[in-house]
């Protein structure tokens, strides 16, 4: 009986497109699971937000280490050293205005916005100076390389 041929891995662009395609299915159902779990009222409600993001969250992680099992070394690198020092420099940068608005709240019109508004204002802050600290990061490790 012949061997099977062993199944080349997806790697290169079919990899990311497929990663890309899923994660976009997620993000799709975490959406619309959230705004009809959102329309439950009470425990039973509470439970279905839980789960529905508890599963977006599970997915995107699986697909977060298919990914990473397939990329090489160099990729990894710049992966981890643009997540240090990116990440750790958007913080650094979303920290100092955080704490300026905190500081400076009557100059911003923050005492005007409601508490959970606030709240994702600044985490929205915060990841998004990580997400541009990271970017930043990651094209000076690949242009150092280059």
């Amino acid at each position: 009986m012949p061997s099977a041929k062993p199944k080349r891995p997806l790697t290169g662009v079919a990899a990311f497109g497929l990663v890309f395609g899923l994660s976009i299915l997620v993000g799709v159902f975490a959406g619309v699971g959230s705004v009809f779990a959102g329309e439950v009222p009470g425990a039973p409600g509470l439970a279905a937000s839980l789960a529905v993001n508890g599963a977006a969250m599970a997915a995107a992680l699986f697909l977060c280490v298919w990914w990473w099992r397939r990329i090489d070394e160099a990729a990894r690198e710049a992966h981890k050293w643009a997540w240090w020092w990116g990440g750790c420099s958007g913080a650094l940068v979303g920290g100092a205005l955080l704490l300026t608005a905190l500081h400076r709240d009557g100059d911003l019109g923050l005492g005007a916005m409601a508490p959970n508004d606030v709240l994702v204002a600044g985490m929205s802050l915060m990841f998004t100076c990580q997400v541009v600290g990271y970017c930043i990061a990651w094209a000076v490790w690949w242009a150092k390389r280059r």
